[in-house]
């Protein structure tokens, strides 16, 4: 297995004083995706204090020599210790992001009059989490109602983001791990935005004194043993037929006859027929301002797999969201732009075992395997699953002070909702009525978009009775 042999991986435990070498790790991280490091460690002390690790920040660094290229920054989540050898004893440990707590909690709450990025702000404030960058290039709407339907925090995060466009990476630091969210995927950079620098450090890598672009990667399939400098070895190019257009409808109470109908068609359509669509009821928005970046963010979701490339190699410094141009490929299409998506990073320390067996290989191996997508064009994960909720949702009308209950100019009925963290919490829901003249019958529905409470009569057809002389009648 080609490898860098100048490589070394150290583990700190920043509280406590226990100590560790590295044998191996895993390191699997990706776009909108909490990171996920597994160590196997050694140590000569075998009574060490889990308080001093579970739950505490941790840093492991990748260095060349004696120069790190690479951090990883963040919580055990999981530790374990394992058999001992003739001095020193085995342990296991996961480290997480901070972000990856919110999977711990779920609530069911509301967020009225709030855009997104101040829903994401206040969740991200609940998890204690306040080394974040939040960048929106674009206007976010307002949203009248948002639920939480039980969800876990971390799903709610993703829900939301997802809705709007936001992707999100990892920034680490020897001191500790800073969230970055944006609604713009280029803006995350290149992969020279993301190396550890030295102060005393030149802006490119050297060769023979040429320097070499600090963000291109080079492919060789035929290295071997120690190579000049790190390169992808391995490709594996292919494109997916996808939908290739995205349809979404909706409707509002205020103007049924409009269909707030949007359209958008995915990228890469050269391939396959453009007659493949996918068409969406309720579209889940309520102004076009809403429903035509929430089709076109539905549409590049979609298609998130379209165009992939699957690499091997040993280049230390692909991380998720960031860029780079490759170069050295024999098929010279495939020499562009290119973003990591995912990656998962092997490493074997094996100096670390040679005082517990002889003739022990001492040398020190990584890889890594990586999935690669298009460069110059914006990405989204995979569409998540809408929320919903089955069966009723109670909830207890509310009015002014003395009085039993408010109706808003529509005929919409205030209630609070006992289920939500904060029971004071209310919302203006439309009233059902069994018949409204030439729109006879009822209308049973089983599995709602919490979002969206309440039945939905249109104005051109209002109550039979007017709301503020009738009041009392809503009730029964």
């Amino acid at each position: 297995m080609p490898s860098q042999s100048d490589l070394r991986y150290s583990f700190e435990a920043l509280v406590g004083k226990a100590e560790f070498e590295v044998v191996s790790f895993e390191l699997r991280e990706g776009i909108s995706a909490p990171f996920e490091l597994e160590l196997k460690l050694i140590s000569f002390e075998n009574d060490i204090d889990f308080g001093h690790l579970l739950d505490k920040p941790v840093l492991f660094t990748i260095l060349e020599g004696e120069r790190p290229v690479r951090y990883v920054h963040g919580l055990v989540s999981r530790f374990s210790q394992a058999e001992s050898g003739f001095y020193r004893t085995y342990y296991h440990a996961l480290v997480e992001p901070q972000l990856a707590r919110a999977n711990l909690r779920s609530n069911w709450r509301i967020f009225q009059h709030k855009t997104v990025p101040q829903i994401l702000e206040l969740m991200l404030k609940r998890q204690g989490i306040d080394q974040y960058e939040l960048r929106a290039s674009m206007d976010h709407q307002v949203r009248e109602f948002c639920v939480q339907a039980g969800e876990t925090d971390l799903d709610f995060i993703a829900r939301l983001a997802a809705e709007e466009g936001f992707v999100y990476r990892f920034a680490h630091s020897e001191k500790l791990h800073k969230l970055i969210i944006t609604d713009r995927l280029q803006s995350l950079g290149l992969i020279s935005h993301g190396a550890v620098k030295a102060d005393d450090e030149d802006e490119g890598l050297f060769d023979d004194d040429e320097p070499i672009d600090p963000d291109s990667v080079l492919y060789q399939a035929n290295s071997g043993g120690d190579q000049a400098m790190p390169c992808l070895r391995r490709l594996r190019y292919s494109e997916q037929v996808r939908t290739a257009r995205q349809v979404q409808r909706d409707h509002t109470f205020t103007n049924p006859a409009y269909r707030q109908e949007h359209r958008a068609a995915g990228p890469f359509l050269e391939h396959q027929s453009k007659e493949y669509e996918y068409f969406d009821y309720p579209g889940r928005y309520k102004r076009d301002a809403v429903g035509k970046p929430f089709t076109e963010n539905r549409i590049t979701a979609l298609r998130h797999d379209v165009r992939i490339a699957e690499v091997q190699g040993d280049d230390v410094r692909l991380q998720p969201g960031l860029s780079f141009t490759l170069t050295g490929h024999p098929r010279d299409d495939l020499n562009v732009h290119w973003r990591v998506n995912t990656v998962t990073h092997k490493g074997h320390q094996f100096t670390s075992l040679q005082e517990e067996a002889a003739d022990v290989d001492v040398s020190t191996r990584y890889e890594q395997t990586a999935v690669l997508v298009p460069g110059r064009t914006e990405w989204r994960p995979a569409p998540l699953k809408k929320p919903r909720i089955d069966g009723p949702h109670m909830a207890t009308v509310v009015g002014p002070p003395g009085e039993e209950i408010y109706c808003d100019e529509w005929g919409r009925v205030k209630v609070s909702f006992p289920g939500t963290a904060k029971a004071r919490t209310t919302s203006s829901v439309r009233a059902g009525c069994g018949c409204l003249k030439a729109g006879r019958g009822q209308l049973g529905l089983d599995g709602y978009s919490p979002d969206r409470p309440g039945r939905d009569h249109p104005l051109r057809q209002r109550r039979p009775r007017p709301a503020d002389d009738h009041r009392a009648h809503l009730l029964r």
